[in-house]
């Protein structure tokens, strides 16, 4: 019975996943990409504290708000960063269903590059 369930919470993110994926034409652009990465690098700080030394920590806080200027600067505002925000907690829920809390936080610590 236990195992039904997680087979149909795990179809039903599946089928989540697949309505909120962008189609060929939206593809994203440099800016979004660059607020995507500085979300991912701030929810690592706050979900993934566990799997990063104080020291990992500080780079990706760091690198978040260094994107987050970048990102200003090319003329994002704070509702394109609250947007790249509500993405990144959204994509990482369905990871940790699909690998794991440890895994998710792996690819979430990730520095982007340059940083």
């Amino acid at each position: 019975m236990v195992k039904l369930i997680q087979t149909a919470a795990l179809a039903a993110l599946v089928a989540l996943a697949a309505c909120q994926t962008a189609p060929p034409e939206a593809q994203e652009t440099p800016l979004q990409e660059l607020l995507d990465q500085g979300a991912r690098a701030e929810l690592a700080t706050q979900r993934c504290e566990s799997y990063t030394s104080l020291r990992g920590d500080r780079k990706l806080r760091d690198a978040s708000e260094q994107i987050y200027a970048k990102a200003r600067t090319m003329g994002a505002d704070q509702s394109d960063i609250d947007a790249a925000r509500l993405r990144a907690r959204q994509q990482a829920q369905i990871r940790d269903t699909l690998v794991g809390n440890e895994q998710t936080c792996d690819e979430l610590s990730v520095l982007p590059a340059g940083y």
